[in-house]
């Protein structure tokens, strides 16, 4: 059997000092084995994305250990990270924001890979155009393009597509899985969809809320290539959309930190 490609055993982390530390992360145990697509979905405030700090190797655990191929991570080495925000340099071009995150290249390489996964994502038009210039979907797929660009072993995603219209947000879904079939990474994301999740996903790991845990994981079967048809139509889709909704909505209602809790 092949050695996780990403480990946290036994993994907790609190926030502040004294009286006011406040637990995020309590005792989580996971793996990923290399190119495996994991969602993680939890509720706001879960620690969903302090889950990808770490895994990035941008803050230390209190207790546990996180390892990537054995090794502590260590930032910039192993991972990239796309986030909710595109995180653009508004000053430099579509070409230049992704040239700006290969430092170690030569400037002629780095252009030649820019122009490479702006091909990919369907930017190739648009390489001398500002961010200002391009629409919320086309950022964030230069954004994806500028992580992918760099080629890393791990690919971190913090709610990517949260901010898009929904049309959009489906078509990046798309995008983000046929770009994985042509170029494979590991795959941590994060989101609050439950149907992102089932559509994207190799397994899913569903966190409870702060302190957040791994209470259960759902391993997801749908064929691939899943942009060939309409997963959401088959009996297994609705069975799991249907269970993982009603745990997301019992821990929220439960939850005396919740907005809320004790509702019906």
């Amino acid at each position: 059997m092949n050695e996780p490609h990403v480990r946290l055993d036994g993994v907790s982390l609190a926030f502040g000092r004294g009286a006011s530390r406040m637990p995020a992360l309590d005792r989580i145990s996971l793996t990923l084995g290399r190119d495996e697509v994991v969602v993680v979905l939890g509720p706001s405030g879960c620690g969903k994305t302090t889950l990808l700090r770490l895994v990035a190797g941008l803050i230390p655990p209190d207790a546990g250990s996180v390892t990537i191929d054995g090794r502590p991570p260590m930032p910039g080495r192993d991972t990239a990270m796309v986030f909710q925000s595109f995180r653009l340099i508004p000053w430099k071009t579509a070409r230049e924001n992704i040239v700006f995150a290969l430092p170690r290249l030569p400037r002629t390489e780095a252009l030649e890979r820019a122009d490479d996964y702006l091909g990919l994502v369907g930017l190739s038009r648009f390489a001398k155009s500002w961010p200002a210039q391009l629409s919320g979907g086309m950022r964030q797929r230069l954004a994806l393009a500028r992580a992918l660009a760099a080629e890393p072993a791990i690919l971190l995603m913090d709610e990517p597509f949260a901010s898009l219209d929904a049309q959009s947000r489906e078509l990046m879904q798309v995008e983000l899985m046929r770009l994985l079939e042509r170029r494979p990474a590991t795959v941590l994301f994060v989101t609050h969809s439950v149907d992102e999740a089932l559509i994207l996903a190799d397994r899913i790991l569903l966190m409870s809320p702060r302190p957040g845990r791994v209470v259960e994981e759902v391993e997801v079967t749908f064929p691939r290539p899943r942009w060939d048809g309409d997963s959401r139509a088959l009996p297994r889709y609705a069975d799991l959309r249907r269970h993982l909704w009603d745990r997301l909505r019992d821990m929220v209602l439960n939850d005396p930190g919740s907005d809320f809790h004790g509702r019906s």
